[in-house]
């Protein structure tokens, strides 16, 4: 059955939400939690992990590590993981794709579209520099005009105590999920 997947690249924390039918659930992007770090680990061999295991490698070799890059989106300065440098946009860009992965492993099937979340403050630059690393990860589903500031969509809350909460909106769009980390 077909959905629509709604992302937060978030600074702290990546989640993920399908709708389906007018009906929105959290997807679980953790091991054992629905949100993942939103942290990358470049390996010797080049490979990119992310989430839980870029976390878990990153004690052994802090210098392959980067966390809180969204924060760079923007930055002319690269980023440097074992001595490569990577742009803060592709970062993002990684973990996307690893998130896009996931859900459809789990699900069985492409999304039919994808929304992002960026901060309501990101101007033109910031914005086109995303659609450029999304288009360089082949993420296909998400459009220019799918890339929602956090007060569009569907709301995806996280708070202390409750858990990982999906809410409603009026109009049809694919779920846009705000953490606000």
């Amino acid at each position: 059955m077909a959905y629509y997947l709604g992302i937060d690249l978030g600074t702290t924390y990546t989640a993920a939400a399908a709708e389906r039918e007018g009906v929105v659930e959290s997807l679980t992007l953790g091991n054992r939690t629905a949100s993942v770090p939103s942290v990358v680990f470049l390996r010797d061999d080049g490979e990119i992990l992310v989430g839980e295991a870029a976390t878990r490698r990153a004690t052994s070799d802090p210098g392959r590590v980067a966390r809180e890059f969204k924060r760079r989106v923007g930055d002319p300065t690269p980023i440097i993981l074992g001595g490569t440098p990577y742009a803060a946009e592709m970062l993002m860009a990684r973990l996307l794709r690893w998130s896009i992965d996931r859900v459809r492993e789990q699900q069985g099937e492409p999304p039919q579209a994808i929304a992002l979340t960026h901060p309501a403050n990101w101007g033109p630059y910031k914005l086109d520099l995303l659609a450029q690393a999304v288009r360089q990860v082949e993420a296909r589903q998400v459009t220019v005009d799918q890339l929602l500031g956090r007060q569009l969509g569907l709301h995806l809350g996280v708070g202390h105590d409750e858990g990982v909460h999906a809410y409603q909106h009026r109009q049809h769009h694919p779920p846009v999920l705000g953490l606000g980390g």
